[in-house]
């Protein structure tokens, strides 16, 4: 993306967060690359530094943007609106060590605020929770709590949304995963190996699909761009959301492209799109005078932002 917005004249800065936070205000609008960060809420940091220094931010706000972040909020949210959600169990390090731990049923392992499908363990039996869960409590996870989540047959289908398009106008995809169970993986994502796929999709279960994107979007809104996450089981007619990724991936691999792409969509109108429509929703009117106050203190007035 960076590219593209070289290429439509936009002047790139890259910052750090200290930098973006006590810096100077030499820039009209923050923009985030979606980063690998280990603590939990990283993906909030940007936001709520954007709102600190009253500037304009790529996505949702940091309290939305929890929702996207945390797939136990982003569940309570979406029952809230409607939508089927698959059952579910926050995994702590309590439960680690707890002797004889295990849930009956199939059940979907992975860090509660994890991305990319990393970490995902499916565990099927009694006899695969001892593995699992000495795979979560591996030092790399520091310790993040995981959700367990109840395995749900079938397909995977992502919905596309980009605000400032028509509301249903981007295909729904589908995406398969490994052989046998249709899991999606960190791996297969990456292309480490051939276990993933993805496609136009607009058989069974697609509409279905749509409506409950619109109907969890309506929640969210405003988030200038989104994935919408389902599992759709044919047997049953059974539509579980799965979670939603705000400001997610935008290359032009990725659904959001490609679905914008079938309407003769470039790569760079597709940016420029985007970020003017998020500028300009989050653009402040004139200000109006300010009223007369008394002097604060040199100690406040010194760790105040200037544009605040």
């Amino acid at each position: 993306m960076l590219n593209a917005l070289r290429s439509l004249g936009f002047r790139v800065t890259p910052a750090s967060e200290h930098a973006v936070l006590f810096g100077p205000l030499d820039f009209d609008f923050l923009y985030a690359i979606h980063s690998h960060a280990i603590f939990d809420g990283h993906e909030l940091l940007t936001p709520a530094i954007a709102a600190y220094r009253g500037v304009p931010c790529l996505g949702a706000s940091a309290p939305t943007r929890a929702i996207s972040e945390d797939k136990v909020l982003a569940k309570q949210v979406a029952v809230s609106a409607g939508l089927d959600v698959a059952g579910h169990q926050i995994i702590s390090s309590s439960d680690v060590d707890r002797n004889g731990f295990h849930l009956p049923g199939s059940w979907i392992l992975k860090p509660r605020g994890g991305i990319a499908s990393d970490a995902v363990i499916k565990v099927d039996s009694e006899a695969d929770w001892p593995g699992a869960l000495t795979a979560i409590s591996d030092p790399r996870h520091e310790g993040r709590d995981f959700i367990a989540e109840e395995f749900v047959p079938g397909l995977n289908l992502t919905v596309p949304v980009v605000e400032g398009f028509p509301p249903g106008s981007l295909t729904v995809f589908q995406e398969t995963g490994r052989p046998g169970d249709n899991v999606l993986t960190n791996e297969g994502k990456r292309g480490l190996n051939n276990t993933y796929t993805s496609a136009p999709y607009d058989g069974p279960g697609a509409k279905e699909a749509l409506k409950a994107t619109a109907d969890m979007a309506a929640q969210v809104s405003p988030f200038d761009y989104a994935r919408f996450d389902f599992r759709y089981d044919p047997a049953t007619r059974r539509t579980v959301f799965i979670e939603v990724n705000i400001a997610c991936n935008m290359a032009p691999a990725s659904a959001v492209y490609r679905a914008a792409a079938l309407h003769g969509i470039k790569y760079e109108e597709l940016v420029a799109h985007v970020l003017t429509y998020s500028f300009r929703r989050q653009r402040k009117g004139p200000k109006a005078s300010p009223k007369p106050a008394s002097t604060p203190s040199k100690a406040h007035a010194d760790r105040t932002p200037r544009a605040l």
